[in-house]
């Protein structure tokens, strides 16, 4: 999996934008913030649809060309609970990701990405 994007895709769930995904209430939304944190989250511009009659969902390449969602991974560390993904990381490689990154582009970040995991799952809350 790779971690150089610089800002979420056009459907990402953990962007504020208007194209986002929005999941049917907030137990799904707790459900994929979870496993985001847990496992880490392809983005969806940049994995392999998988479905298999029961369930369809995008899965990590398996040549590892995968890119992790961009909002995901900024959301956990605007927040400072971001052990995960960073744990999947070497000390070079997270040290590439912030290298990559331009205070402009941090800054649009703050706009396009979810502050906190609350405002996440409220964000997707239809009750």
């Amino acid at each position: 999996m790779r971690f150089d994007l610089i800002r979420p895709c056009q459907y990402c769930p953990f962007s504020t934008g208007a194209d986002r995904i929005v999941f049917r209430g907030r137990a799904r939304a707790e459900e994929i913030e979870e496993i985001a944190y847990r496992q880490g989250f392809v983005c969806h511009e940049h994995g392999d649809d998988f479905n298999d009659g029961e369930s369809s969902y995008i899965d990590f390449r398996d040549d590892g060309s995968s890119q992790h969602c961009f909002g995901a991974l900024y959301m956990y560390l605007r927040n400072g609970g971001g052990n995960i993904p960073w744990e999947q990381l070497t000390d070079t490689e997270h040290e590439q990701w912030w290298e990559h990154i331009t205070l402009e582009q941090i800054l649009a970040a703050d706009r396009e990405v979810w502050a906190t995991e609350e405002e996440f799952l409220n964000a997707h809350d239809s009750t």
